[in-house]
């Protein structure tokens, strides 16, 4: 059985699926690639128990089979092949592997020990790829990241007849992404950030075709398909939290503001949360920082709305220009008060929404 394959395509697709398949596991077989031989392309799938992927390839191929590789070995010899053409001739135990001047070959392991990944007859839910990918890139980083906050480590996906919402919260800040519009699918599903992360990398074609299976989000995206183990637990009410009135609001530019955030921030304390200080009033926001090696400040000009004529609060740098960073041009930040959640609304962009709580300062 032979195959013929333009490399970048074959390390493309390798490398897609070799992130998502574990380089060590108490499972050995978790560690192979399943390599299937159709009439007309390569189909590459493998598993971490999260998530499963399945990539297909475009080839030239003769006979039809299924075989197994050890992953990582296999990506890493196709990225360093010299030649525009991979060459595979699978035999009994071994692949040889060819191009240009270069050989070599590769023991086969059992198929039968690499976990068989299954994917849905039809899909019921369609979304574009580049809103999906926005939602869910916009708002990742506000999941957390300690084990102990079990259902705060995911992104939670809500599907219904108006709307389709990216939401995620650890407690201190909280991102969403709001499209009014359906996907066509009715449930909400709180999917694992690191699955999400793999998500963004793989939705690159238009349609995105979505369903739900019990226990688990099912999505392709042109040669690629994926499973998503979707996480229990409920979900927090987070609307609630989400202050009503705003006595003090400003108009700023998102990179201009987290430049200067993240200046000021370098001489700021680590051990006590990365703390910025901002002052407004009559215009100006002033950001200043303090810790072992000084004290830093910078001056901005704002836009001021708001019945309070000044506010002094304290964030954690880190969370303010993480809550910039889905931003490309101005914000409103409407502050609640100097210990309650100020909100950011992207003002191109009112899709995305932000909330970071300050830090306490008495």
């Amino acid at each position: 059985m032979n195959v013929h394959v333009p490399k970048k395509q074959l390390a493309d697709s390798l490398g897609h699926v070799e992130r998502i398949i574990p380089s060590k596991s108490s499972n050995p077989g978790l560690s192979l690639l399943r390599v299937g031989l159709t009439e007309s392309a390569l189909i590459l799938s493998g598993s971490n128990m999260e998530i499963d992927i399945e990539a297909r390839v475009l080839a030239d191929v003769t006979g039809e089979g299924n075989f197994a590789l050890p992953a990582h070995m296999f990506s890493q010899i196709v990225r360093s092949l010299p030649g525009e053409t991979v060459s595979l001739a699978f035999g009994g135990s071994e692949v040889d592997i060819s191009s240009d001047s270069y050989d070599t070959r590769l023991r086969l392991e059992d198929v039968a020990s690499v976990p068989a990944v299954t994917f849905p007859d039809s899909y019921h839910g369609e979304i574009e790829a580049e809103k999906l990918v926005r939602g869910l890139s916009s708002v990742r980083y506000a999941a957390a990241v300690a084990e102990y906050q079990a259902i705060f480590r995911g992104v939670k996906l809500e599907l219904n007849d108006s709307r389709i919402r990216a939401v995620s919260t650890d407690g201190f800040r909280l991102a969403y992404y709001h499209l009014d519009e359906s996907s066509g699918l009715d449930g909400e599903v709180v999917a694992p950030a690191k699955s999400v992360d793999e998500l963004v990398r793989l939705l690159v074609e238009d349609p995105v075709r979505l369903e739900l299976v019990e226990g688990q989000l099912s999505l392709q995206s042109g040669p690629y398909r994926t499973n998503v183990r979707l996480m229990e637990g409920t979900f927090p009410d987070y609307e609630r939290v989400i202050p009503g009135t705003f006595p003090l609001s400003v108009t700023v530019n998102a990179g201009v503001l987290s430049e200067a955030v993240s200046r000021v921030a370098l001489v700021s304390d680590k051990a006590a949360n990365n703390r910025v200080d901002l002052f407004i009033k009559g215009g100006l926001l002033q950001i200043t920082a303090e810790g072992g090696y000084g004290r830093s400040q910078e001056a901005l000009e704002v836009s001021q709305e708001g019945t309070d004529p000044e506010i002094a609060l304290a964030y954690n740098a880190k969370y303010l220009v993480d809550a910039l960073a889905p931003v490309a041009g101005n914000l409103r930040i409407s502050f609640s008060g100097a210990t309650t959640p100020s909100v950011m609304a992207d003002l191109g962009d009112p899709s995305y929404f932000a909330m970071v709580v300050p830090l306490r300062t008495g």
